[in-house]
């Protein structure tokens, strides 16, 4: 997988450029937020062992990813017959956490992850390091747009048909739990335009943010194909963000499904859902790991089966 990330680096934690799970730490990258890396991370015999991409002089927002290092990752998609997902992860999340999720996610549904690895993981008492956390999440908005501007550029090539036949990736992104507060300060900032039309689907998994007037943002996301909106009622993260900080959170309410751009997904009443959050990842039934390995995949979580559209509510559910 690849990672780009704007934590701070463990220097000290490399050898020969090579870093395990504690390569990348809790803390805004100490130049400021919008200076991101980007690495390549492998589990061998049990362990991870991380790679940082050749370092130009100066390490901004706007020199990296490389393109050819892009383009061979690409390639390597291409050989492999490999889809690919942009995966945001959420609230208390060390990187080795982050990469155990992105590792379960290629292996549930046989895609590639590149990990936007943002500090959510400031740690301290459980309300303040969430409300840190939102912090963090505001100012890495910059570095978000910046790799999405990169990688859009990277996409965008001439008409050339022989390449056109061999390429057929499909690229898919997920923002889960507290990264789609990430994504919504993203949305709604001026630097956002259309880079996110790149990817085929867009999956807002559990988001922790308001369900009330959600609209007026989802509707502004630009995405190749579609758009989807998970929800478990039962929640349990969902439900301690809901107790202690703010209105009740997208991704465990089940009313007010109004974004015209947007499919709703209900998983409540599935078997063994009870109150997971990790739905993307966890082992619940066969009919979400079904609906997530579509969408995450390019393809309509709509055919999946098992599940059914309930007009009343504007969600497909059990």
């Amino acid at each position: 997988m690849l990672i780009v990330t704007n934590r701070n680096i463990n220097r000290s934690n490399f050898v020969n450029g090579v870093g395990d799970h504690e390569a990348f730490g809790d803390e805004v990258n100490s130049k400021g937020p919008n200076e991101v890396r980007l690495a390549h991370a492998h589990k061998v015999a049990g362990k991870w062992q991380v790679t940082l991409v050749k370092e130009p002089s100066k390490i901004t927002a706007n020199n990296i990813p490389s393109k050819r290092e892009f383009h061979a990752f690409r390639d390597a998609l291409i050989t492999e017959n490999k889809n690919c997902v942009f995966f945001v992860h959420g609230f208390n999340q060390s990187f080795e956490k982050n990469l155990e999720k992105a590792l379960a996610m290629q292996q549930e549904h046989g895609v590639e992850v590149i990990a936007f690895s943002w500090p959510s993981n400031p740690g301290g008492f459980k309300t303040k390091e969430y409300r840190q956390a939102k912090r963090n999440a505001m100012v890495s908005v910059g570095a978000l747009d910046a790799t999405l501007e990169k990688l859009g550029s990277y996409l965008k090539s001439p008409f050339i048909k022989d390449e056109l036949r061999r390429c057929n990736v499909k690229f898919s992104m997920l923002t889960y739990s507290l990264g789609n507060y990430l994504f919504k300060n993203y949305i709604e900032n001026s630097l956002y335009e259309d880079e996110t039309r790149v990817f085929d689907n867009i999956v807002l998994c559990q988001a922790d943010v308001d369900n009330e007037n959600h609209a007026q943002w989802v509707d502004q996301i630009q995405a190749g194909k579609r758009v989807y909106v998970t929800i478990n009622e039962n929640d349990w993260v969902l439900k301690w963000s809901d107790a202690n900080f703010q209105k009740d959170r997208l991704g465990r309410t089940a009313r007010n499904l109004n974004s015209p751009n947007a499919r709703y997904f209900d998983f409540t009443d599935g078997p063994n859902v009870g109150r997971t959050h990790g739905v993307f990842y966890e082992d619940t039934n066969t009919v979400v790991r079904n609906f997530f390995t579509a969408v995450l995949n390019g393809e309509r979580g709509e055919n999946t089966v098992g599940l059914q559209f309930d007009e009343r509510m504007n969600a497909y559910r059990f």
